[in-house]
This record gives C-alpha cells, sequence and structure tokens, in this order.
C-alpha cells in the first residue's frame, strides 16, 4: 500500500472473529490535521475511500498469502484473497455525506479516548497517537408474539 503522509490516529475495531470478540487500535492515517468533528469524519472517509481504491488497484494481480495473513484469517474462519469483485466507483462526496449525517443522527457515536464527541461542528484537540472508537447503534424493533 502507498504511504500517506499525515497524522496518525487508532480507531478501535472490533475483531471479526466468534472466538474471542475483542477491540483492537488500528493506525489510521488522516491526510489533514481536522480542526472540528465533522472534519475528523471528512478526513476519516476520504482515508476510507483511498486504502479501498488502492485495493481494487491491486486486486488486478493479488500477492500470495503471508503466514500472518494465513493465520488471521483462519483465526476468523474466512480466507480472502485480495480479489475485489465490485468494479463500481465510489463516490466520494456522497459517502461523507452519509458519514456525516449518521454522526448527526445520532446513528454513530464517536468517542476520542473513551470521551464522547457530540457536536458535529464543535472545535476538538488531536494529538498524534490519539484513539477514537466509533460507535454504530443498531436501533432493536420487533415485536413478541
Amino acid at each position: 500500500m502507498k504511504k500517506i503522509k499525515g497524522y496518525k490516529i487508532y480507531v478501535n475495531l472490533k475483531h471479526m472473529g466468534n472466538v474471542a470478540k475483542k477491540v483492537k487500535p488500528y493506525g489510521f492515517i488522516l491526510k489533514n490535521k481536522p480542526d472540528t468533528l465533522s472534519d475528523l469524519v471528512k478526513e476519516m472517509v476520504i482515508s476510507c475511500v483511498l486504502q479501498y481504491k488502492e485495493c481494487a488497484r491491486n486486486s488486478k494481480n493479488p500477492k500470495p498469502l503471508s503466514d500472518e495473513e494465513y493465520a488471521a484469517m483462519q483465526e476468523i474462519g474466512k480466507f480472502a484473497f485480495g480479489v475485489h469483485y465490485n468494479e463500481k466507483e465510489i463516490d466520494e462526496a456522497k459517502s461523507i455525506k452519509t458519514a456525516l449525517d449518521a454522526v448527526s443522527d445520532g446513528i454513530v457515536r464517536i468517542f476520542k479516548n473513551n470521551e464522547e464527541l457530540t457536536d458535529i461542528n464543535g472545535k476538538i484537540e488531536i494529538n498524534e497517537g490519539d484513539t477514537f472508537t466509533l460507535v454504530r447503534l443498531t436501533m432493536l424493533s420487533g415485536r413478541m408474539w
């Protein structure tokens, strides 16, 4: 993957395996230092879109799995070889709008070092190495018989 110069933060992500549901911090590169929560969301979406496009480009010539990748996939019980089947282009502006709407509507909550960030336009101080946790709330519905 191509190195992107910018600010490195950490985002807590839930491990995919069902054996041990762990949350681990993963490094995340932001091109620009955000001043507000909305800027942070935009930068995170831009970074994800760049990674997605890079992965799509690299899927044309997939490389063999390393022992580490093989062990990680064996743990979660799903093997993927880097082949990218979706050839549809991502609309970055639409992705940013969707993410901002989700945060504004309260569907996604964002925590910085265990402190919730609530004001979408409020100023935030981000230092290199800060840890963020994004929680997507699931609406439960249904009826009991």
